[in-house]
């Protein structure tokens, strides 16, 4: 996009979701169609992709079958393979893209073991069990592990000295697998810089206020799930549509029903709901772009937001 957009800096938020990814990589989609690129872009787990061909023009051009590729590999492959896979695959334009000088900023959220004890757990033979349990807390809201043992580390493209770990093309696919490092049935251990990591998910599914503090004054946080869109899977913070958040005006993008009444769960889906899904975040991407015509710059722009 060209110009200056009276809104000022734009800022999107893309939670993760699994599978239920194909809304948000809907609604990227249709903004690419209207224009409404960002400066910055916020991504976690399984969001990295999605918000990664967002943030190199390039969410059209893959469209929903990234998620139909997927969805079929998960049922003939463990999960670890089937996103190294999606990095072999996309990350090539990805890493060509996302460093380049007029690229918008984009950030990866991860979750980093603090300590040797959990680290051995997390990278060992007792993940699995750790995973399941943790998932199990998500119900009862016990946080207590996570709080112990890992904190969210955010990459960034733009990162300077002192600004938090930068994001390179040399370390941009071990970042990505470990955002997406489910414990539960992920297999193959993540590590970055010989460091152990996990999902996002446990401590920063959608990085609103990451994106936010990058001093953005319009931030649209897309869900994947008609519910209260949450900071991470323990519910820790809401991001609130219509709210204030570091200064940024926030609009909430998320779907009225449950995707898995179309037939997309987190972890399994149908082909054809997957179209559904899809186009479901096609059609919620024009209605805001109707609704937000300021934000947007010439229809079928592919240039990075200045």
């Amino acid at each position: 996009m060209t110009g200056v957009r009276p809104a000022g800096r734009i800022g999107i938020a893309v939670a993760a979701g699994m599978l239920k990814g194909a809304y948000g990589h809907g609604v990227l989609s249709a903004f690419e169609e209207r224009g409404l690129r960002a400066h910055v872009y916020g991504t976690a787990s399984s969001s990295a992709l999605s918000g990664g061909l967002a943030a190199v023009g390039r969410a059209r051009q893959t469209g929903v079958e990234y998620w139909l590729e997927a969805a079929e590999a998960a049922e003939s492959q463990g999960m670890s393979s089937v996103v190294l896979d999606s990095i072999k695959q996309y990350g090539p334009v990805l890493r060509e893209g996302l460093f380049r000088p007029s690229a918008p900023e984009f950030l990866l959220a991860t979750g980093k073991v603090t300590n040797a004890a959990a680290a051995e757990l997390t990278q060992g033979a007792g993940a699995k069990t750790l995973g399941k349990q943790l998932l199990r807390n998500v119900f009862t809201g016990d946080r207590s592990w996570v709080e112990e043992n890992l904190a969210t580390v955010v990459f960034s493209s733009r990162a300077g000295v002192g600004e938090g770990p930068r994001l390179t093309p040399d370390n941009h696919d071990a970042a990505a697998y470990a955002s997406t490092r489910m414990l539960h049935a992920w297999q193959v251990p993540a590590e970055i810089d010989g460091e152990a990591y996990v999902d996002a998910s446990y401590t920063c599914s959608c990085p609103a206020r990451e994106v936010a503090a990058r001093g953005v004054d319009v931030l649209i946080a897309i869900g994947c799930d008609p519910f209260p869109l949450f900071r991470d899977l323990y519910a820790s913070e809401e991001i609130v549509d219509g709210s204030v958040l570091d200064g940024a005006r926030v609009s909430v993008i998320k779907p009225d029903e449950d995707l898995k009444n179309l037939g997309v769960d987190y972890a399994a889906a149908t082909a054809a709901g997957l179209g559904k899904a899809y186009g479901l975040g096609l059609d919620a991407g024009h209605r805001f772009a109707d609704g937000n015509a300021g934000l947007c710059g010439p229809a079928g722009s592919d240039e990075a937001a200045p």
